[in-house]
This record gives structure tokens, C-alpha cells and sequence, in this order.
């Protein structure tokens, strides 16, 4: 979902390879330090696909993967160098692949997921520990993108708040 158009048009960006997801990083497409994590992760797993499809021989492991990723991972981080979030999960995947055997694109394949569902879970869990601390008819007031765009779908600080209405 292309953030900058919103909330007058609703237009999605598809990202095909790992540079598509760094231009998206870059250009704000993509906001939120959760989103912005998550979508680095699955720009990792994009380029493992680049380079089965690229490279004349399979790669079989993980060192060499790791190797061959590593550039792209350091574009991914310098969409947005100063998102905490995003070079957190780019350490992540790092050790994910360095812990893989032969089976590298599933490991990465899983992670990226994980950090996916995790950052969903914790927001739930957010919320439903944050709302229980707002009295009843209290004001709210949050401080940027806390909603679920920027994350990997509840939110953290909205999240708090669609708890308590919920």
C-alpha cells in the first residue's frame, strides 16, 4: 500500500525483487518501523528467488547464499539507515541464514514470517495490556504512525486504543 497517496487514493506498489523493496523503503512507501522491518525481511527472501533465478549454478549453502545476499541486505539498509527496526531485522535474517543448512531458502523463508507474526502478536498483546491501563472515557493522544500500516497489521499505540473499544 503506497502510504503517500493515502488517504485520498488507496494504490498498491508491487515488489518484485529486494531493490523494488529499497526503493519502497526509501521513497516512504513503506512507513512504520515495524512495516518497515518486516518489509526488508521479505525483500531477503525476494533476492534468495533473484538468485536462484540469476545465478547458472544452485546455490547450495548457506555460507555461499550469505555471501551473495549480503549486498543486498546492505541496500535494503541503506533505504532507511536510521530505522532501528530494519537493520534489527536484517540482523535477524543474517542469523537465520547462519544458522541454515541446505534447506537456506526455507529457513529464510520462515523467518521472514516469523517476524512477521510476531510483531502482530506483540501488538495484540499490546493492546490488550494497554487498554486495561485507560480509564473509561478518557482522550488518547498518539504520536506518529502508530496505526496498523506501520506495523504488520494491529498497531501499537491505535492498537492500545482499538483494544479498548473492541
Amino acid at each position: 500500500l503506497d502510504q503517500r497517496k493515502l488517504p485520498f487514493t488507496v494504490e498498491y506498489v508491487a515488489c518484485r525483487t529486494a531493490s523494488a523493496v529499497a526503493v519502497a523503503i526509501h521513497a516512504l512507501i513503506v512507513r512504520g518501523a515495524p512495516a518497515i522491518g518486516i518489509a526488508a525481511a521479505w525483500g531477503v527472501v525476494l533476492a534468495a528467488r533473484e538468485l536462484d533465478a540469476t545465478h547458472a549454478g544452485a546455490i547450495e549453502t548457506a555460507a555461499e547464499a550469505a555471501e551473495r545476499l549480503e549486498p543486498v541486505m546492505q541496500q535494503l539498509n541503506a533505504a532507511r539507515p536510521t530505522a532501528v527496526n530494519l537493520a534489527w531485522a536484517l540482523a535477524r535474517m543474517r542469523r537465520a541464514l547462519g544458522s541454515a543448512g541446505e534447506d537456506w531458502r526455507t529457513v529464510l523463508f520462515r523467518e521472514a514470517q516469523a517476524i512477521a507474526n510476531e510483531d502482530l502478536a506483540a501488538n495484540h498483546k499490546m493492546g490488550k495490556l494497554g487498554a486495561a491501563l485507560i480509564a473509561k472515557g478518557s482522550g488518547v493522544l498518539t504520536h506518529c504512525n502508530t496505526g496498523s500500516l506501520a506495523t504488520a497489521g494491529f498497531g501499537t499505540a491505535l492498537g492500545v486504543i482499538r483494544a479498548g473499544v473492541a
